[in-house]
């Protein structure tokens, strides 16, 4: 064993002030090159942006979050407002197509409906009219043959005859619109607060009462005849130059059933109407009256054939 000599005792040895750094520096550089930033939901990190998360804001805060302010908030709001092609996303976009095909598709069915896509009860219902008609129109072919040949024959009296010629005046006048008429019939009134329903619309109407035997008919307090005409001023409906008021509350004379019927059929005027976003009623009555009158006009070119 050595012995220690005695005196003054030598200078500490020396530190190695550089190993640390050396150590420091290679743990950094290794730290560096292995770790990187994981996203975190609901951090700055998930939605793109590049955030300094040693910044002294975010620890202050104590969150990763760093407020954005200025043009870079715009940014951030745009990107997370932006459609992202996930499966959810077109899995709902390929659902609100099929549901667009699918109704698109039932409207034209429906509008493009014919006998042959009517139920056997609605099939019967349309017989029947048909069948009514056609035995009111023989019945009346029926009576005025008799009466001709009374007339021809010379076997009615002069009192027949008059009668016969004023029953004559009083149709060709409930036709003409000249006289007041009443009889059975049936009320239609349309609820449009849309104002959907057209001049073209009520002409349909018209028509189909028309076809249906309808003997007289009031629209809105305005009597049309065989020359009325109907048309469209600022969404506004007009008979021969007459504004008519809402909701369209139409009266007609004829037969009640038959009139009904082909109001309400599948596929008819009442359906027509409520695709128009409208509401249509009709009522049957045992007696209607319509009182309004059509001013006839003189005639510049017709004449009768003597």
């Amino acid at each position: 064993m050595a012995k220690r000599k005695k005196g003054r005792p030598g200078p500490p040895p020396a530190i190695e002030e550089d190993a640390p750094d050396l150590a420091v520096d290679a743990d950094a550089q290794g730290s560096d090159e292995t770790s990187t930033a994981v996203p975190v939901f609901g951090t700055s990190v998930d939605d793109g942006a590049e955030v300094d998360f040693t910044s002294s804001e975010a620890r202050g805060t104590g969150t990763s979050r760093v407020p954005v302010e200025g043009r870079a908030a715009w940014k951030r709001l745009l990107r997370m407002s932006w459609p992202r092609a996930t499966r959810a996303n077109a899995l709902g976009a390929l659902l609100a197509l099929l549901l667009g095909a699918g109704i698109a598709a039932q409207v034209q069915l429906t509008n493009q409906r014919g006998l042959d896509e009517l139920s056997q009860t609605d099939l019967v219902r349309v017989l029947d009219d048909i069948s009514l008609r056609s035995s009111r129109l023989d019945q009346q072919v029926r009576e005025l043959e008799s009466t001709r040949d009374r007339l021809k024959n010379g076997t009615g009296t002069a009192a027949e005859a008059l009668e016969q010629a004023q029953k004559r005046v009083d149709t060709l006048g409930i036709l003409a619109g000249t006289i007041a008429a009443k009889g059975p019939g049936i009320t239609m009134r349309i609820t449009d607060p849309t104002n959907a329903v057209t001049g073209p619309i009520v002409l349909d109407i018209i028509q189909e009462l028309r076809d249906a035997g309808a003997e007289s008919i009031d629209v809105g307090g305005v009597r049309v005849v065989a020359s009325s005409f109907v048309g469209d001023r600022n969404g506004q409906i007009q008979i021969d130059g007459v504004t008519v008021p809402r909701p369209l509350v139409i009266k007609v004379i004829g037969d009640s059933k038959t009139l009904s019927s082909a109001m309400t059929i599948p596929g008819g005027i009442v359906e027509s109407v409520r695709q128009k976003g409208a509401e249509a009623a009709v009522t049957e009555s045992s007696l209607i009256e319509i009182n309004s009158l059509h001013q006839p006009t003189k005639m510049t070119h017709a004449k009768p054939v003597e």
